[in-house]
Parts: structure tokens; C-alpha cells; sequence
């Protein structure tokens, strides 16, 4: 095996307390190469249709890759996979840190979870020494307070926790996963699957030091991020301000959603904006395993509400979905309810969108206040009534536990007439990013196997930039960011299969992405140095088609078809106001997009699905 990793990964079937080493060839990394690629394989050949996502038969995949653990900028990432339970497709998120890089020092590419313990427990993996342990004293506690029992217990140093939070415990379907408290894994409700399985959390604890084929070359390629950090624009601002410090550009392009995704800019946006608001909050920063970004800025705060700085703070999409689609403009207001999010364990992005869409019901007399319960009144611009919300759902109190489930069962509780403000796909909360005024996230948003999602592939400014970023992935050409044609769809799905090889190897968009501190050239150095391999960019990128065929395939199995593959309403009607006033996403041309997209992608017009000779093409002929 080549160095940088073990071809080893750890099964445990909590329900037997059976603990397994499974050793898996070259060709296998070669063809999957590690993250959601390796754990929708494990759901494809050991799950069925009828898996319920909350049940012992769930597969629950946490993933390195490859190169995870090389010390070079952006190569942090792992990645959990498992059946959704909020969508009930294909679930997939991922989380920077140090968490990665810890289970494969470890010795362990990937851990592969299955049954459900008998009670309460967590997984230690302290080197060599793999344990189920009782955490029966650590239930119903918060992310914090678990943190530091099991920092305690394990010491501060060489060891990463990663966690469900008491909404986990409680399957809050979109219950996301702390690691090491500055770091989430936020979509799909992995936190959720935890809990089902009566897991609280998984701690690496370890000494070693990931390996790799060439260590001198990996040293010059961590220095190329050093030395272009400070000449590019885009990383340039994430080390200044984080994620909060794009929202400034963003919202003036009117691209923020606001009032439950009905406008896309909000007349106070600036108070949003972290380059207004980290003089006067911000706490520092942390940052990932040997990464010079340093994106992740901490907050701490007295008034109006005291927030902790040991929770990170608010990122961009959070910003966006407990701040401005809520008319919440208070940037403490809007890290409080960032910090209640993390140490319940919740998805911001979800939270937020369900927020709004009981919001705007109430707004509009679609429900009453015995619906909302404990004399509440809830309304756009109400930070109070937000918190009050995040611990209903938190705890499946009164409404928290319809908001709870996702939207689906909402709307059906709360009747038919809600529909249109429940703004989501496949039951999956939409991201800030406002698809009426990107095309390119608009054909995104329907067709992603986990949902809408924002980090599948470019965004439309690729194909308008004529850069060498687009044309070393074969887009040729030059087109307006805001057009609907074939040349957009062509970028969308060559770049989805480059954000699905990233996803794959677990690396950050942020470094590695296109236009980012490495270029493509970089992707092939790293592989040969940490590996040894001798890949082509060509072959790389039939990682990154592989893993999207997959996906889709599961979700075919499971009944998915075109007809998920829709957007709300809501998207179709033109922004009233603001700098994209009139925009929309045009019902005809995004259908057009949709049946381009199929054929790009080699599938099935009438199902939305992978061809069988598409999947014979990838090697995938054992999926059909």
C-alpha cells in the first residue's frame, strides 16, 4: 500500500459490539479514492430500497481520503455518509479540523458504523485500541459540556471528538455533527443517524503521523498556498474575515436570501457583514490541520446576549438563514442563535429555512397561536422569538416537535395553505445563495442527490470569466453569469464532477477549488506525493463522475426520480426589489436545463436517472 494511507477501515456493529478490521486492495482507493465516494459504496452494496434512516440497518460511513493528513492547506476534510433522515435520499456532509487527520493517524482510512447499541454509547479509538464505551452520564448533555468530559477523561492534546448534540439524541432529523467544537459536518442529519443508533460521539486519540511518498515535495507544495494567499483575492478575504466577510459583495449583487427567500437584499445587510462586525465582536480565529487560511473567526459577546467564543461563529449561509431571511440584522442576535445551534447540535441552514416558514404562516394567518403554543408570538425581525424556536426544536417541545421532522410533515399538520413558504428540496432547508439570480445553483439545487446544495459545483461567475480555472476544466467560452443555456448547464456538470473529486478526496474548496490558492496541476502534485500515483487530471475527474453516478443511483433505488428534480414556487416569481430586482428563475428555461443536464450527464430523460451504459462506463455495472 502506498504510504499515506492504511487500506484499513474499522467496522463496529453496535448492536453485537463486534469489532472488525477490513482490509480493502489499491485498485479499490484508485477507483473511489476515499469521503462520500467510499460511503455511498458501503450504502449501495449493504443497504436496501426500504432502509429506514433511523433504523439499525443504516450504514454510517465516517471518511478520509487519500491525502487526508498531508500537511498542506485545504486537505483536512472528512466526510459522513449515511441514508438521510431528512430526505430519505442519499445523506452526505462533510467538516474541516483536525478530526480527519486524527483517524488516519490512527491508522484507519474510514470507520463503518452499522446496528444500534443497547444503550447510550461512544467510540474510542485510541490507536490500536478500538472500545465501545457506556455514555449514559454523557446523554441529554450539551456539545460543551460533553467536549469537556471527554477532554478530560482523554486529555487536550492528540485527541479529536466528534459528536452528535442532544438534538442528535433526540433525532431532530436535521441534527448535524460538532467536531471538536469549531467544526461542523451540518447537512443531511448525520446527527440524527448518531442518536439512532444510541451513538453520542467518536474519539481519536492518537500520537502517529499520517505518512506520505514524498515528504520534501509535500513541503513545497504547502508552500504555494503561502506565497499565493496574499495575491488572491477570494482566499485573501476568508483569511481577513471568514465566510461573514463575503456577504457584503454578495448581498449587493442581490444575492442574499432575505424575508424567507421572497427578496434577495436587505437594507441593513452591513450589519452583517464581518468586516463591520468582527472589530466590534470577533475573538480570533482557529483553523484547520496545516492550513495558512485560518477562516473559521470566533465571536463573544455580553449584550444583548452572551455568547461564548469556544463555539466558532457565524458563517455566511448562517448569516443568511438565522439572520437576514429571518429580518434578524443584529449580528449578536444572530451568533447567539449560531451558538444554540452547535451545542444542541442543529443545522443552521435548515433551522433557518424552517424558521422563516413558520414565520411567514404566522405573518400571513395560516396558523394560530394554540399551533404555536405557550402564548408565543412569532414574526420576522423577532430574535427572541428564534431562540425561543431553536430550543423548541432542540428539546421537541410544543411546535419544536412538528419543525422537528422537516418540512413535510409540517405541511401536512399545518395544512396545505402553507405550502408555498416552505422553501426547500427533497424536504432539504435551501442554502443563502438565491437560485433567481444564479442559473447555474438553480439547476444545482434540483438535481444534487442530497438536496439543494451550494458546494456541488461552481457558480455561475466561472463560465463568465473566460479564466484558465474554466478552461482547465473544458469550458470554452465566455457567457454572462446570469444566462440560461447550454454552455451554463455544460459548466454546471463539468463542475459538479470536480466538486464531487474534491468531495471525494476531501479536500477544501477553498484552497482547491477553481480560481482558488492551488490549480489543477497542484490536484496531480498532491496525489503523486502523498500516493505515489502517477494520476491524470482525466482520471480524477472519473472519480468525481463516479461518485455523483452513485449517488443518483442510490436514490434511484430508493424511488427518486425527475420528479424530485423541482423547486419551490416561490423561486419563479420575479425579486421585488433590490439590486436583482425583476429576476427569476424562468419556469421554460430551467426545464430546457433540466432535459440538457440529463443528456449531459448521460441519463435517462424521462427518470432523471443513471443509463445503464453510463454506469457500465464507470465500472459501476455492480449497482445496476
Amino acid at each position: 500500500m502506498p504510504e499515506s494511507f492504511s487500506g484499513i477501515m474499522l467496522r463496529i456493529d453496535l448492536t453485537s459490539s463486534r469489532i472488525e478490521r477490513q482490509e480493502f486492495d489499491e485498485m479499490f482507493y484508485r477507483m473511489y479514492m476515499g469521503g462520500s465516494a467510499i460511503g455511498t459504496y458501503f450504502l449501495l452494496k449493504e443497504t436496501s430500497p426500504d432502509t429506514d434512516a433511523l433504523g439499525e440497518g443504516n450504514v454510517l460511513t465516517i471518511a478520509c481520503s487519500i491525502v487526508t493528513g498531508a500537511p498542506v492547506s485545504g486537505v483536512s476534510r472528512f466526510c459522513v455518509a449515511a441514508i438521510s433522515p431528512e430526505t430519505g435520499a442519499v445523506g452526505d456532509t462533510q467538516a474541516g479540523g483536525s478530526f480527519g487527520p486524527m483517524l488516519k493517524s490512527a491508522g484507519f482510512d474510514a470507520i463503518v458504523i452499522t446496528g444500534r447499541a443497547k444503550k447510550p454509547s461512544y467510540i474510542l479509538v485510541d490507536d490500536d485500541s478500538i472500545q465501545i464505551r457506556d455514555a449514559t452520564e454523557l446523554t441529554g448533555k450539551t456539545v460543551l459540556a460533553v467536549h469537556d468530559i471527554l477532554a478530560e477523561e482523554y486529555g487536550k492534546k492528540n485527541v479529536s471528538i466528534l459528536q452528535c448534540g442532544p438534538a442528535g439524541e433526540r433525532l431532530v432529523r436535521f441534527a448535524c455533527l460538532m467536531a471538536d467544537l469549531n467544526d461542523v459536518a451540518g447537512r443531511t442529519g448525520m446527527g440524527a443517524v448518531f442518536g439512532s443508533k444510541n451513538l453520542r460521539a467518536v474519539v481519536v486519540r492518537t500520537s502517529r503521523r499520517t505518512n506520505v511518498a514524498d515528504a520534501e515535495e509535500i513541503k513545497q507544495l504547502a508552500r504555494v498556498a503561502s506565497e499565493n494567499l496574499s495575491g488572491m483575492e477570494f482566499p485573501n478575504l476568508l483569511a481577513r474575515h471568514g465566510t461573514p466577510g463575503v456577504l457584503g459583495f454578495q448581498t449587493r449583487a442581490g444575492n442574499l436570501s432575505t424575508h424567507n427567500y421572497s427578496r434577495s437584499f436587505h437594507e441593513d445587510y452591513q450589519r452583517l457583514d464581518g468586516a463591520e462586525f468582527e472589530p466590534k465582536i470577533g475573538s480570533g480565529k482557529t483553523t484547520c490541520f496545516a492550513c495558512v487560511v485560518g477562516c473559521r473567526k470566533k465571536v463573544k459577546c455580553q449584550e444583548p446576549y452572551e455568547v461564548t467564543d469556544r463555539l466558532g461563529g457565524p458563517e455566511f449561509e448562517t448569516l443568511g438563514l438565522l439572520g437576514a431571511n429571518l429580518d434578524i440584522t443584529d449580528p449578536v442576535a444572530v451568533s447567539k442563535a449560531n451558538e444554540l445551534c452547535n451545542n444542541y447540535g442543529i443545522d443552521t441552514i435548515t433551522m433557518g429555512a424552517l424558521a422563516a416558514y413558520l414565520f411567514e404562516c404566522a405573518e400571513k394567518g395560516l396558523i394560530s397561536d394554540e399551533q404555536i403554543a405557550e402564548g408565543r408570538v412569532v414574526r420576522f425581525g423577532d430574535a427572541d422569538a428564534l431562540l425561543w424556536l431553536i430550543e423548541q426544536v432542540a428539546n421537541r417541545r410544543g411546535i419544536g416537535e412538528l419543525l422537528a421532522e422537516g418540512f413535510e410533515p409540517a405541511m401536512k399538520t399545518l395544512g396545505p395553505a402553507t405550502a408555498p413558504f416552505a422553501i426547500n428540496v427533497k424536504n432539504h432547508g435551501l442554502p443563502a445563495h438565491m437560485a433567481q439570480v444564479k442559473p447555474s445553483q438553480a439547476l444545482m439545487y434540483a438535481v444534487c442527490p442530497i438536496g439543494a446544495d451550494h458546494m456541488s459545483s461552481e457558480h455561475d461567475w466561472l463560465l463568465a470569466s473566460d479564466s484558465e480555472a474554466a478552461k482547465g476544466l473544458g469550458i470554452l467560452g465566455r457567457g454572462r453569469a446570469d444566462i440560461c443555456d447550454l454552455d451554463k448547464v455544460r459548466m454546471t456538470v463539468y463542475s459538479q464532477y470536480y466538486y464531487s473529486l474534491l468531495d471525494a478526496l476531501c479536500l477544501c474548496m477553498f484552497c482547491w477549488g477553481p480560481g482558488s490558492l492551488f490549480d489543477y496541476h497542484c490536484l496531480e502534485r498532491l496525489i503523486r506525493c502523498t500516493t505515489g500515483w502517477e494520476c491524470t487530471f482525466w482520471e480524477l475527474m472519473k472519480v468525481g463522475q463516479r461518485r455523483v453516478n452513485m449517488m443518483r443511483q442510490l436514490n434511484a433505488k430508493r424511488g427518486f426520480s425527475r420528479k424530485e428534480d423541482m423547486l419551490p414556487a416561490r423561486l419563479f416569481e420575479p425579486l421585488p426589489d433590490g439590486p436583482a430586482k425583476g429576476r427569476c428563475v424562468n419556469k421554460n428555461d430551467f426545464l430546457k436545463m433540466l432535459d440538457q443536464y440529463y443528456a449531459l450527464m448521460g441519463w435517462d430523460p424521462r427518470s432523471g436517472n443513471p443509463t445503464e451504459g453510463v454506469l457500465l462506463e464507470l465500472g459501476l455495472d455492480w449497482t445496476i
